[in-house]
């Protein structure tokens, strides 16, 4: 069987460009026909993203081809990395709430200043970037900027703060609370941050009246649902499904507040049970 020609690869590597400049917006993203591989050039970022495989892969299984180059766009970011050395701003430092296994993928993890949230949850201090990218900051990159860690940590709590203030805000002020429980998505990169706001778990356990369930199981999404509701029993079906389609899966973990602590609900019979009314009994 004879193989890809010259313009099919052209044809195909133009069609992951534009899905790879749609993803990370202000980033230039250009073909380089030669090696067969992307160009991807940005703040702090100048990396190569080889296409060989993927068409490989997509001749291989056409059917499966969407869902191959949705994971590779996905995968993208872990290769975009920042240099190492680049300069850190206060100004764009945060929390970021990621995976331990995707964690473990990242350059230079174990240099990375993190806090553990619940279950398989970790968060790091990353520096936001334009594009819809971020960086993990690492320890030498404080040291080359002349930061010491403990600044570096309060700034990223304050900073953290104060992007989801106005999330605790709007959860008190709801009109009602939906059969089916909260979805948070207006955060591409760092929606599941908001667990580490204090007055945003407050204010889901406030209106929940006690203990609320969590979960982030895509990085721009955050479910919150009261324990006490009778769908709560369907929640971890919710959350396996958010999962599974998410284009940025993060965690299938389950996580339980009462507004002051966090943790993971190890077992689904373990949140209150609903109580029927007296005449429905």
């Amino acid at each position: 069987m004879a193989g890809p020609s010259s313009t099919d690869e052209e044809a195909f590597a133009r069609r992951i460009q534009l899905q790879i400049q749609s993803r990370y917006r202000g980033m230039d993203v250009s073909v380089d026909q030669a090696s067969f591989a992307l160009h991807v050039r940005g703040a702090g970022v100048d990396s190569h993203l080889p296409l060989a495989l993927l068409h490989e892969a997509c001749l291989r299984e056409p059917e499966r081809s969407a869902t191959l180059i949705a994971d590779y766009a996905r995968r993208a970011e872990r290769q975009m990395n920042p240099h190492a050395g680049a300069n850190v701003s206060l100004d764009r430092v945060l929390w970021c709430v990621r995976s331990h296994r995707y964690l473990a993928s990242m350059n230079r993890a174990g240099e990375l200043l993190t806090r553990e949230v619940a279950g398989d949850i970790v968060a790091f201090v990353a520096e936001a970037l334009p594009g819809s990218m971020m960086r993990g900051v690492a320890a030498g990159d404080l040291e080359a900027a002349g930061l010491d860690e403990p600044t570096v940590t309060r700034r990223a709590d304050a900073s953290t703060q104060s992007r989801f203030s106005a999330l605790a805000g709007r959860i008190l002020a709801a009109d009602r609370i939906p059969a089916d429980g909260w979805r948070v998505s207006s955060d591409t990169l760092f929606q599941g941050s908001a667990l580490l706001v204090a007055e945003v778990l407050a204010a889901f356990a406030t209106r929940s009246g006690g203990d609320v369930l969590l979960a982030v199981p895509d990085r721009s999404v955050l479910l919150a649902l009261p324990a006490a509701l009778p769908s709560a029993d369907r929640f971890s079906m919710r959350v396996l499904r958010a999962w599974r389609e998410a284009m940025n899966p993060l965690s299938r973990d389950i996580l339980v507040s009462n507004g002051t602590t966090l943790r993971k609900l190890e077992r689904p019979g373990e949140w209150p049970r609903f109580e029927l009314l007296g005449w429905l009994r």
